[in-house]
C-alpha cells in the first residue's frame, strides 16, 4: 500500500509518534509519508520553464515529466492529529498558516523524520538499528579540539564570554580571512568574513541579506532538502536545476532556468547527498554564463557555495571554487563535519573581495546575524578555531568516511544498485535496480516505496525524492561498520523478496 510499512511494528505503550513525524499516536508504525511536500517544477530538457519553491522530483534515467505526486496515509494522521488539537482551542490552532501548512502536509525534512524513527526505535528496543538516514558525524572532535577547549575554558580574562560585534570576533575573523585567503589566492580581509551559527546560520542570514520576496535561487538537483525550507523563509522561490552523468554540474541546465529573477546561483560542492564534487573547467563556465545574465534590476547573480563537505575530500585535495573565477561570490562553510562539531554551530561566510558593494554586503550580514535572532555566533567556538584549524591534529580521520563509503558502495553495486565512485563526504546516493523501479505499482515513488519496506528490517535510509531525483536513496556513512553491514543484509533481504 501506498506510504505504508508494510509490517506494522507494535511500538508498546511508549511508543507515541508524533504526528507530525507522519506516524499514528496509537502506539504503532501506521506509516511514512509518500512524498516530500512538493510541486514539482524545474527546468527540463526540452520543456518550458516552471519555478516553484520545491523540488523537481523526477528520475534521472527518464528525463521526461514527472508523475503525479502521491501523498501517504501518514498525511491524513498528521492532519487529522492537528485539527483535533484544533478542537481543543476555541479559535483554532495558534501556528502560523505557514508553518501549520508544512506540519500538516509532507514538507517535513525527511531525514529528520527518518532520524526520529530510528532514535524511537532504538528506545523501544527489539534488537539493533541500521539508521544511515542522518549525516550526523560519528567521530568525535579530534584531541587538540578538547586540549584548546579546556584551555579556553579555564581562561580567567574577564569578558570572554560577553557580547561581541555581530560579525564576530575581530581577531578570529582576521585568522579566518588569512586561512581563506591562502586558500583561494585572493587578498580576504577581516571584514570579509562574517562568522555564523553553522553553515545553515550563514545561508540564512545571505538569503535574508540579498534577497526580495519573489526572487528566485536556482539550486543544482539532486540538493540539500533543507533549502527547500531555508528558501520559503525568505520568501523567494527555489528553482531546480538538472544535473549531468554522475550529477556533475550541468552549465546549459543552469542557463536554461535563469531569469530576471534570479537573485542567487547556490551550488552544494562537495555534494550533500551525492558526494559530487563540481570542476574547476564547469565553474569557468559557469562564470562566463552569470557574467553576461543581468537580473531585471541590472544586478549581477550572486554565486553561493555551501561548501561544509570541502575538507572531507577522501584524496585530501582541494575542490575547485567559484571564488576563484566569480567575481560576485560568496562562499558558506562550517565545521560541523571536519571537526565533528555539528551540534556546536560554528561557521562563516566569506566575501569575495571582488564582489560589487563588499562592505555594505558585510554590514547586512552582520545585521541578518542580529535581527534573526543569532546575534553572533558562539563565543567560545569562535576563539577554538584559531586554536585548532592547521594543526596536523586539528581535523578528524577522514580516512574512516572514506573507507566506510567504499565498503558500502561495493555492498550495493554487488546488489545490483547504481553509485558514482564516491569521493567526499558523508554520503552515497546510490540508483534502485532498475528491476525494482518496473515492480513498483504505479502511482507509488520507488524510492519511499523501498524506504518503507525496509523500515520493517530495521534499516532507516532516505528516500532519493526528499533531494529532487526519484528512484535513488541518500545513505550516510556517519555511522558505523556494524550499521553498515546490516543495512546492506536488509536490503539484500529485501531484493530477495521482491
Amino acid at each position: 500500500m501506498s506510504g505504508e510499512i508494510g509490517v506494522v511494528r507494535d511500538m508498546g505503550e511508549g511508543g507515541v509518534y508524533p504526528s507530525s513525524h507522519g506516524f499514528a499516536r496509537s502506539g504503532r508504525v501506521q506509516g511514512v509519508p509518500s512524498r516530500p511536500a512538493c510541486r514539482f517544477g524545474t527546468a527540463r530538457r526540452g520543456a518550458a520553464r516552471e519555478t516553484a519553491v520545491s523540488s523537481p522530483g523526477r528520475d534521472r534515467g527518464a528525463r521526461g515529466p514527472d508523475a503525479a505526486s502521491t501523498a501517504g496515509p501518514g498525511v491524513g494522521y498528521r492532519a487529522g492529529a492537528m485539527a483535533a488539537d484544533n478542537e481543543a482551542r476555541e479559535g483554532g490552532s495558534l501556528v502560523s498558516k505557514r508553518v501549520r501548512d508544512v506540519l500538516e502536509g509532507t514538507g517535513e525534512s525527511w531525514t529528520r523524520r527518518m532520524f526520529e524513527l530510528g532514535r524511537r526505535l532504538r528506545a523501544q528496543g527489539g534488537g539493533p538499528v541500521f539508521d544511515l538516514s542522518l549525516g550526523n558525524p560519528s567521530l568525535e572532535p579530534p584531541p587538540a579540539f578538547v586540549a584548546a577547549l579546556r584551555e579556553l575554558v579555564e581562561d580567567p580574562t574577564p569578558g570572554r564570554h560577553r557580547y561581541m560585534t555581530n560579525a564576530g570576533f575581530p581577531e578570529v575573523r582576521a585568522f579566518v580571512a588569512e586561512r581563506e585567503s591562502a586558500r583561494f589566492g585572493l587578498a580576504i580581509d577581516a571584514d570579509d568574513v562574517v562568522l555564523s551559527v553553522g553553515a545553515a546560520g550563514g545561508l540564512a542570514i545571505v538569503l535574508r541579506a540579498l534577497t526580495d520576496p519573489g526572487d528566485e535561487v536556482v539550486v543544482p538537483a539532486p540538493y540539500f532538502s533543507e533549502y527547500d525550507h531555508y528558501c520559503r523563509h525568505a520568501d523567494v522561490r527555489l528553482v531546480a536545476a538538472e544535473t549531468g552523468d554522475d550529477f556533475a554540474l550541468d552549465v546549459e541546465a543552469i542557463e536554461r532556468v535563469l531569469s530576471p529573477r534570479t537573485r542567487i546561483v547556490l551550488l552544494n560542492s562537495p555534494n550533500n547527498p551525492t558526494g559530487a564534487i563540481y570542476g574547476a573547467r564547469d565553474l569557468s563556465r559557469l562564470a562566463d554564463v552569470l557574467t553576461g545574465h543581468a537580473t531585471q534590476d541590472g544586478r549581477p547573480p550572486v554565486l553561493v557555495e555551501d561548501a561544509p563537505y570541502r575538507d572531507l575530500v577522501y584524496d585530501g585535495s582541494v575542490p575547485a571554487s567559484a571564488m576563484t573565477v566569480y567575481p560576485h561570490t560568496i562562499h558558506v562553510t562550517s565545521h560541523s563535519k571536519d571537526l565533528g562539531l555539528a551540534g556546536e554551530r560554528i561557521g562563516y561566510a566569506v566575501i569575495s573581495p571582488r564582489l560589487a558593494d563588499r562592505r555594505t554586503v558585510a554590514r547586512a550580514l552582520a545585521y541578518c546575524n542580529r535581527t534573526l535572532g543569532f546575534v553572533n555566533a558562539p563565543a567560545l567556538m569562535q576563539r577554538v578555531l584559531p586554536k585548532v584549524l592547521g594543526r596536523p591534529d586539528g581535523r578528524v580521520d577522514v580516512g574512516v568516511y572514506a573507507r566506510r563509503a567504499r565498503r558500502l558502495r561495493a555492498g550495493l553495486v554487488g546488489l545490483g544498485f547504481a553509485v558514482p565512485e564516491p569521493r567526499a563526504g558523508f554520503f552515497l546516493f546510490p540508483r534502485l535496480p532498475d528491476a525494482v523501479v518496473a515492480r513498483t505499482p504505479e502511482g507509488q515513488a520507488a524510492d519511499v516505496a523501498f524506504a518503507e519496506r525496509l523500515v520493517a528490517r530495521r534499516c532507516i535510509v532516505v528516500p532519493g525524492s526528499a533531494f529532487g531525483v526519484e528512484n535513488h536513496l541518500r545513505l550516510s556513512v556517519a555511522t558505523d561498520d556494524a550499521a553498515i553491514d546490516g543495512a546492506l543484509a536488509a536490503i539484500e533481504a529485501e531484493l530477495a523478496t521482491r
